[in-house]
């Protein structure tokens, strides 16, 4: 069990620091891109009479400031615990839907991280002239003024909001376990993580609704993925066992090949025995004339007069 949990936490965290790095490297700073795009999804909101940004934080303002600093607490800190606590919970009671929403997690953070590195988009707070206040950094829970980190979030990643998809996503879950009580806290939990994302003026309406549809194409996709899973299964053992026969096959060529020594050929030339320069039998190199000593000279009772000698004649 604590293998498998392990596995699990180290999986969960590669996929989400693969997602941080990849959205923040497509662009580093699509300031202007990012505004312009945020101008261009206020104007078509006014055209569907959904902007309702500026609005809800005022009505979460007057209800009581301290509705308005427990909306940006659950913003901050809501989509982690519930995440992390639906996981735990599918986990020990239904290993199956476990894999379904850790998986369906896992697509969704991939085509997220897609739509952020084609459509930067600056968020409510952001945005000049709209009038609404930054209240995470108002509370001092915003890191990235403070933060170089390669893998802190995206500021321009507002559409769509992964805040909202993950609610949906964490709220499909209770409804697959079942009863009122899972089912009504489920609807809640993504009915104030809607408003949260609103009254902290970090998404547009727009991208709640962006949010809803990027979670239902990966639940789509993650049952396409259940439909075809033996066949993926079999695809994925076949190329396996390919890939290691390729191995096998590979490393018997490299071992039948002869490496040459190298350094015993060019040094073939300079081997010495009994005072005469000798080729070995190995060497490949073919030399036209054998050294021989000069008879002039006898050879001396010391060995390494004689080496002395050679070299000298």
């Amino acid at each position: 069990m604590f293998k498998t949990i392990t596995k699990e936490i180290a999986l969960i965290g590669f996929c989400y620091l693969t997602f941080a790095l990849a959205k923040n490297f497509t662009d580093p700073s699509p300031i202007l891109k990012a505004v312009t795009n945020g101008w261009s999804i206020l104007r078509i909101e006014s055209a569907l009479a959904l902007n309702w940004e500026p609005f809800v934080q005022q009505v979460i303002g007057k209800i009581s400031m301290g509705a308005l600093i427990a909306t940006t607490y659950f913003y901050v800190a809501g989509m982690w615990l519930g995440l992390i606590a639906i996981a735990i919970f599918m986990f020990l009671r239904d290993r199956v839907a476990y894999i379904d929403l850790r998986r369906t997690f896992v697509i969704s953070m991939i085509l997220g991280a897609i739509v952020f590195a084609l459509f930067p988009l600056a968020p409510p707070r952001f945005m000049p002239g709209l009038g609404m206040t930054d209240t995470v950094t108002m509370l001092g829970l915003d890191p990235a003024p403070n933060s170089d980190s390669a893998i802190s979030y995206n500021r321009f990643a507002a559409m769509p909001s992964l805040h909202y998809a993950w609610a949906l996503l964490i709220m499909t879950a209770m409804f697959r376990i079942g009863g009122l009580w899972f089912k009504i806290g489920g609807f809640v939990y993504q009915a104030l993580m809607f408003i949260a994302i609103i009254a902290t003026a970090n998404h547009y309406v727009l991208d709640a609704v962006a949010g809803a549809i990027l979670i239902m194409v990966a639940i789509h996709i993650n049952r396409w993925w259940n439909r075809y899973d033996q066949q993926l299964n079999t695809f994925g053992e076949s190329l396996l066992a390919q890939i290691r026969d390729l191995e096998q096959k590979c490393r018997k060529k490299m071992g039948s090949i002869e490496v040459p020594d190298l350094i015993r050929q060019f040094m073939s030339d300079f081997m010495l025995k009994d005072g005469y320069a000798i080729q070995s039998s190995q060497s490949k190199i073919v030399s036209s004339t054998m050294l021989r000593p000069n008879t002039s000279h006898q050879l001396s009772f010391r060995p390494e007069l004689n080496y002395l000698s050679f070299v000298l004649n």
